[in-house]
């Protein structure tokens, strides 16, 4: 595929729903000219899309993938929730990722940016650092299933690791890139009204998920995502580089308020007249 003469090349995973769909409505609303490759497992219903269909735990179909000659903007939003078993959620979440990243960079000049999409599930990962950075290194299926023999871990912990992972490599990934101008991002949202709703019901629990939701009033949605996404992979974000922005509706601020008085104003004695400006 050849350069996008008329606008900017995206390359976009998980476009078939949720937040990769949303993020493509968004894009092509605002930038018409724009030329998108939507990656997943079912075509992009979004008609002005080029669909790609590929698993993304099969790193020979991703190898095979049809990529643009150029590509602008790359975003990371595909993901396996816990229910799925531990080894394909971190095959999409981590290994598929990182392998298409490495294929879209061959193709990326200054300028260019990149988004993953992790989750403030995060902070809920019991691996140490020295794991992460060992599921980091795995280049390959077979050394995906080593490292799972000495991490036994189930679907649900597998997800919350791989979106750390995501996080930790999304930083070290900025750092490397800074000589050549292209930037790195993450995004973490809370829990979210799309499809895969029900599955981190299932895998983190109704209840759990419920209460995430009081503390902020709702969940948040896939457009509210989109936006967040969609702005660090534009120009406007140009100077930022290397963070992880939660996309949570203040969930994690609820969770750790310690003030126990946050709102009691100074009071502000009298003045004389031009004094107090």
């Amino acid at each position: 595929m050849s350069r996008n003469p008329s606008g900017r090349t995206y390359v976009i995973t998980g476009a078939a729903s949720g937040i990769g769909l949303a993020l493509v409505t968004r894009i092509l609303d605002r930038e018409p000219t724009a030329d998108i490759l939507g990656i997943d497992l079912a075509a992009c219903p979004d008609t002005r899309v080029r669909a790609a269909i590929c698993d993304l735990s099969d790193l020979d179909a991703i190898a095979d993938l049809d990529l643009p000659d150029h590509v602008d903007a790359l975003a990371n939003v595909a993901g396996v929730p816990g229910t799925a078993p531990a080894g394909t959620v971190l095959a999409v979440n981590t290994l598929g990722m990182r392998a298409l990243t490495f294929r879209v960079l061959d193709r990326m000049g200054p300028g260019a940016s990149i988004v993953n999409v992790a989750s403030i599930a995060a902070h809920r990962n019991t691996q140490s650092p020295e794991a992460i950075a060992a599921l980091l290194n795995v280049t390959d299926c077979d050394r995906l299933d080593a490292w799972l023999a000495a991490h036994p871990i189930d679907g649900p912990a597998a997800y919350d690791t791989s979106k750390r992972a995501v996080v930790d490599w999304t930083v070290a990934l900025s750092a490397a890139l800074q000589s050549r101008h292209i930037r790195a991002n993450a995004v973490s949202p809370g829990p979210t009204e799309t499809p895969i709703l029900v599955d981190f019901e299932a895998s983190m629990g109704v209840d759990a998920i419920a209460r995430s939701a009081a503390h902020v009033g709702r969940h948040g949605t896939a457009a509210e995502s989109a936006a967040a996404v969609a702005f660090l992979l534009s120009e406007d974000a140009a100077w930022i580089n290397g963070i992880d922005l939660p996309v949570e509706g203040g969930l994690t601020a609820t969770r750790a308020a310690l003030l126990p008085a946050p709102l009691t104003s100074p009071r502000i004695a009298p003045t004389a007249k031009g004094l107090s400006r």
